[in-house]
């Protein structure tokens, strides 16, 4: 069985590459609150570096998270003087990753054993063993069709229960955020939005509430956080309205150009539906809202670098399907009497989020840390 599990590393990222799940431009607002994690703005945003393994105990499953506190005008002086203000230092917190979602399932030999022959025809059809190149190349070869359906097909098992795990991460992604979560400007622990019209055609006919959503925007930029406001919404209000396009209502209806009104929303905030916001929130117009850099995905891997097979167990990292931002491990193992092969999906992490004490008790936003609960709802 050894020889079918030669190149299954490299197929498996194949795989991935020959369903777009390489491509930063597949990744959609379905994929709930680890995607709204893991934003470009969002990654861009959050300083984290990774601890040095330094005391002979191999992988430390810990990352350091560093902030700065601002000044406030009381730090200011009235008069020209050369006495030196306070060195403005980092506030550093180590941040030990314990919490941990994992998958599994099987592969039968044959399933392997073709999906083996069919990478190996690839390589040797387009004479390249990087995944990108190769799916490049066979796909404008009529003699690689049967292989790179093979090559999907297999995929399928991974994704189903990737999606499996996405689920179960977006729970506790929730969960935190529920208890980590700041106030909002003025001390308000929550706030409430009308984003949607009524129902009924006197009311509106479920048309955007632009007043709404004005004032959700200006609550956002008064929190003096750069970047568009990240929300994790359920099916709810939110999530209706940005569905909402001229070409269902004609461009003027209810005095509304509809595509422009929404286009404008998504150029002011990201919106990322979760079917877990309702089990967390009891409501479906519940909403998570956080600013760039504010909460965190912190993710470790065990399997870079110079890790690799141990005895016949096969190791090695591979992006998430929706997600390419997200990596998690990979181990496979064959079974001789039962002649199939185990896989196990492992993902280690931790959720981040800054301390209540963020900002100064003098400073205008003291209790907030960048992350916020509010509802979007709809009228009567």
């Amino acid at each position: 069985m050894s020889t079918a599990l030669n190149n299954i590393s490299l197929g498996v990222l194949t795989s991935l590459t020959a369903n777009l799940i390489n491509n930063a431009e597949t990744v959609g607002i379905n994929t709930g609150a680890l995607g709204a994690l893991n934003t470009a703005e969002n990654l861009a945003s959050g300083k984290i570096i990774r601890l040095a393994n330094d005391d002979g105990t191999g992988h430390q499953k810990q990352v350091r998270v560093v902030t700065k506190q601002r000044q406030t005008a009381d730090d200011t002086v009235s008069s020209k003087d050369c006495t030196p203000g306070s060195e403005l230092l980092y506030e550093e917190e180590v941040v030990t990753i314990t919490d941990y979602v994992g998958g599994k399932f099987l592969l039968n030999e044959s399933t392997v054993r073709q999906y083996d022959a069919s990478y190996s025809e690839l390589v040797r059809l387009t004479g390249s063993k990087d995944p990108r190149q190769i799916v490049m190349k066979a796909s404008e070869m009529g003699s690689a069709t049967t292989e790179l359906s093979v090559i999907r097909e297999m995929f399928s098992d991974f994704q189903l229960s990737m999606d499996a795990m996405i689920q179960a991460v977006n729970k506790k992604i929730l969960a935190y955020a529920d208890a980590a979560k700041g106030t909002w400007v003025g001390g308000a622990s929550s706030k409430s939005y009308v984003v949607q019209n009524g129902s009924t055609y006197v009311n509106g006919a479920g048309s955007i509430n632009a007043g709404g959503l004005m004032s959700f925007r200006q609550d956002a930029r008064s929190t003096k956080f750069n970047g568009l406001p990240h929300i994790i919404s359920g099916y709810g209000a939110m999530d209706r309205i940005f569905q909402q396009d001229s070409r269902y209502f004609g461009p003027g209806a209810n005095g509304f150009d509809f595509a422009s009104v929404r286009g404008a929303a998504g150029q002011e905030m990201r919106l990322f539906t979760d079917e877990n916001v309702v089990d967390q929130f009891s409501s479906e117009d519940a909403a998570i809202v956080f600013m760039p850099g504010s909460m965190l995905y912190l993710p470790f891997l065990q399997y870079v670098g110079n890790f690799g097979d141990i005895g016949v167990m096969k190791r090695f990292t591979m992006p998430i399907p929706q997600l390419p931002n997200v990596n998690i491990d990979v181990r496979i193992l064959p079974d001789e009497c039962s002649e199939n092969y185990a896989v196990f999906l492992d993902q280690f992490f931790e959720i981040f989020t800054p301390s209540m004490e963020l900002f100064k008790s003098t400073d205008r936003l003291t209790g907030v840390n960048g992350v916020f609960e509010a509802a979007f709802t709809q009228a009567v």
